[in-house]
C-alpha cells in the first residue's frame, strides 16, 4: 500500500505521485480535515449534481465513488487520528484510504486530479 503524507497548505502532488496513485490499488492519505469537513467536499460540489463523479454512502465514513457515464469504482474511507498539535494550536488529521477496485489508468489520474484540486486548501 503506498502512503502519501499531505498536509492542507501544501502544493499538490507532482505529477509523478499522481501517476503512481493511478496505478496502486490502494494506498493512504494524511489530510488536515475533520470527518465533517472531508464529508461536506466530498458530497458538495466535488460529486454533486453538475459533476461527472456519483458519491454514494457505503457505510459511515466511507464511500463509493462511480463516474457517471462510465464504469469506474473507487472506494474512500477515513479514520480521526489525534490532532497535530505545534504549540497552541491544534490541526485536525484524517487519514483517509482509497481503494481502486474498477477503473482505468484514464478515470483514475481524472479522479485524482479531480480530488486533489476539490480538497487542497490554500497556504501561502
Amino acid at each position: 500500500m503506498l502512503k502519501i503524507q499531505f498536509q492542507s497548505g501544501h502544493p499538490l502532488p507532482a505529477d509523478k505521485k499522481l501517476h503512481e496513485m493511478a496505478e496502486n490499488t490502494e494506498f493512504q492519505y494524511d489530510m488536515g480535515y475533520t470527518a465533517s469537513e472531508f464529508s461536506q467536499v466530498l458530497n458538495g460540489n466535488f460529486s454533486g449534481e453538475n459533476s461527472e463523479l456519483r458519491c454514494k454512502l457505503a457505510k459511515p465514513n466511507s464511500w463509493l465513488i462511480s463516474h457517471k457515464d462510465s464504469p469506474m469504482n473507487i472506494e474512500i474511507k477515513i479514520e480521526k487520528k489525534p490532532d497535530r498539535v505545534l504549540g497552541a494550536i491544534a490541526l485536525p488529521v484524517l487519514q483517509v484510504y482509497f481503494k481502486v477496485n474498477s477503473a482505468t489508468k484514464q478515470q483514475s489520474e481524472f479522479f485524482f486530479n479531480k480530488f486533489f484540486k476539490y480538497f487542497h486548501k490554500g497556504g501561502g
